[in-house]
């Protein structure tokens, strides 16, 4: 239970403690995987190599891939800058002071909603700076345009975090999921409206920052009257104030894995592959890397990421990094096959090195087909007009299926023991 002391005498007081508290322990959170002496070295001459860069965007002309986005993308990532989570400094020790003294609530409430806009403004406006000159030389944003696109960014950014923090802590399970992106999904439509009709009458955006900035206030008033909510808003703010360290451990432990009682991918699927053994073992694999939450999602970013990476260069780079593409996606299945293969319980199954190799070339090759047909096509209609395009395209992909799973494949996936040594060792064990 929370005890007052000389030190906390009113809500105020209550909060700048809990706010110094908190930042205390992110900066031990990243205490613990940085090395400040360290980082002053790669800090300062990052400061001078991003200062120059940053210069020369106001000074030599923009990159091309700039004339490619639209300023309805260019307004979702302001939009997007503005995006955070509500921190209400609640505690779950502070419930039996706390619910006797409303007025406490009411006051940690205000100021953490406070604090969280606070904290959203400055990241925000930091990528504002940083991203000035794309929105300035490239887009012919004036002052009369920028200052109230920004603020309506800002504004509705706000509203949608602080009705997703009351969705949070009023719904659980598949309802709070539907709430929750249908709230985000509403504030970004109303947002790309007032952008798309705003640019040309600056009015328009001023109009849509009042109306986000009422309909905050009323958010926030509402927020306050809510009841029953008090366990659910704790456990949120213990979830934010952990959100830095769950980061970091994940990057040094991994992610555990999720557990389900049934798989939803290949749940009533029969035989992929039919044939030898080798084809047996390719089916296995090919259901247990697309089975696992983390390799479907690296995945699927390679192979979107790849399509404006190959789309954007000049025609002979554009080439260079088509092949950098497949190859890399194409080693990295590799390293999906092998992960399976190398597994404990393989190693009481009868398959060779042979066998592992020609499973995992089925198995790539499969996988491969989607983003190498992406990629070739992407380079085939970017480099040769018309039916030729396509042409180009499909023959690529047919080569990089064919040629690329070979080239990368592993040579070795488990260490093999000649029948003398299993005989000797057999003898051993007897004797």
């Amino acid at each position: 239970m929370m005890v007052r002391s000389r030190h906390v005498k009113n809500p105020g007081s209550l909060f700048w403690t809990r706010v110094r508290s908190h930042w205390k322990h992110q900066r031990a959170s990243l205490a613990t995987v940085a090395d400040w002496t360290v980082m002053l070295y790669i800090i300062v001459p990052g400061l001078l190599l991003g200062g120059g860069l940053y210069r020369e965007l106001w000074t030599r002309p923009l990159p091309v891939w700039v004339d490619y986005i639209p300023v309805q993308g260019a307004a979702s990532l302001l939009l997007l800058m503005f995006f955070g989570r509500v921190l209400l400094f609640l505690e779950e020790a502070d419930v039996l002071f706390l619910r006797q003294h409303p007025q406490w609530i009411k006051g940690l409430m205000v100021r953490g909603m406070g604090y969280s806009i606070s904290v959203s403004a400055v990241k925000g406006l930091l990528f504002t700076g940083l991203a000035l000159p794309f929105l300035v030389r490239g887009y012919g944003f004036g002052e009369a345009t920028l200052i109230p696109l920004l603020l309506a960014a800002a504004a509705c950014a706000w509203c949608a975090n602080l009705a997703g923090r009351m969705i949070r802590s009023r719904y659980k399970g598949w309802a709070r999921r539907l709430a929750g992106y249908f709230s985000r999904w509403l504030f970004f439509g109303t947002f790309m409206v007032g952008v798309t009709f705003g640019l040309k009458t600056p009015l328009v955006l001023w109009l849509g920052a009042v109306i986000f900035l009422v309909l905050l206030l009323l958010l926030g008033r509402h927020r306050l009257r809510m009841k029953g909510t008090f366990i659910s808003d704790t456990r949120e703010d213990a979830s934010t104030r952990i959100q830095l360290t769950e980061m970091i451990m994940i990057q040094a432990v991994g992610k555990p894995p999720s557990i389900r009682s049934k798989t939803w991918l290949f749940r009533k699927s029969g035989r992929i592959f039919k044939g030898a053994a080798e084809k047996r073992l390719a089916d296995a694999g090919l259901k247990a890397i697309l089975r696992k939450s983390e390799n479907l999602a690296v995945y699927l970013q390679i192979t979107l990421l790849g399509v404006p990476a190959i789309w954007m260069p000049p025609h002979v780079v554009k080439v260079i990094v088509y092949i950098a593409m497949v190859i890399l996606i194409s080693y990295w299945l590799h390293t999906r096959w092998a992960q399976f293969a190398k597994a404990d319980f393989m190693h009481i199954l009868p398959f060779n090195n042979r066998h592992y190799r020609s499973a995992g070339v089925v198995v790539v090759r499969t996988l491969l087909v989607l983003p190498a047909l992406l990629y070739s096509l992407v380079a085939g209609l970017t480099l040769f007009p018309g039916a030729a395009g396509w042409l180009a395209g499909l023959a690529c992909t047919a080569v990089a299926v064919i040629v690329a799973p070979t080239l990368t494949s592993l040579p070795v996936y488990k260490e093999e023991r000649t029948l003398r040594e299993n005989e000797e060792e057999v003898g051993d064990e007897s004797a």
